[in-house]
């Protein structure tokens, strides 16, 4: 994605003063790679949301999230990239313990994104299409109250229309496991454009390789390990 697609993408944000630059691709890409062991760690899941869903648990809900979202659910970086179906997908399907601020900040990058979002957990909630009946099914399978959950989402106070008003929480109301720049998809942007060499010229070649994987270390140099095997 060019800086220019960026910048329109993201024209929500910093038109409001939520953003006050745009990085580049490549310090994007920077980002992504640090943050990697974060979002595919043990601090990414809520495993209480899945608890006595017939197929709750994490090896057996995966592929049944796959079949809706797509390759798009490998998908570990800013999530830009991501389709908006996509999106919908991954949280009408995946628990999420508070708010998904950075999720719903990708949607509303999209056009009409958030409104798209609001229509398709309607139709969830209701059971008012063959699409929304079926993935109505298998959230039934993995969500342990998939219309408490849901539920969340709509109504004049649920996070879709906080994220219209751009009221969204913080890192430290919603008690994120993860560092703050993570949190969402603005504070990530603003810490890549600061944190980030902007062009790939700017690190000699001899570098690259070191810094790469100082990138992708910053977790395991914390002592944290993806949290999976302890």
């Amino acid at each position: 994605m060019r800086t220019s697609e960026l910048s329109t993408r993201l024209r929500v944000f910093t038109d409001a003063g939520l953003l006050p630059r745009v990085p580049t691709p490549w310090q994007i890409r920077q980002g992504e790679i640090e943050m990697a062991a974060y979002v595919t760690s043990t601090d990414a899941t809520a495993e209480e949301g899945y608890h006595g869903a017939p197929l709750g648990h994490p090896v057996l809900r995966q592929p049944l999230i796959f079949s809706q979202v797509g390759l798009d659910h490998l998908s570990i970086g800013s999530a830009l990239g991501v389709a908006h179906a996509s999106l919908c997908a991954h949280l009408e399907l995946t628990y999420h313990r508070g708010m998904p601020v950075f999720d719903l900040q990708a949607v509303q990058t999209h056009p009409d994104g958030l409104a798209r979002l609001h229509e398709s957990m309607r139709q969830l909630l209701e059971g008012v299409t063959p699409r929304a009946r079926r993935r109505r099914r298998i959230a039934r399978l993995i969500l342990a109250d998939v219309d408490g959950y849901i539920a969340s989402f709509l109504g004049p106070d649920g996070w879709i229309a906080r994220a219209e008003r751009l009221d969204y929480a913080s890192a430290e109301s919603e008690g994120s496991a993860f560092p703050p720049e993570f949190f969402s998809l603005v504070s990530f942007l603003d810490y890549c454009a600061q944190a980030f060499p902007a062009r790939r010229a700017d690190i000699p070649l001899i570098r690259l390789p070191g810094h790469l994987l100082g990138l992708a270390g910053r977790r395991f140099r914390e002592g944290r390990g993806f949290g999976w095997f302890s």
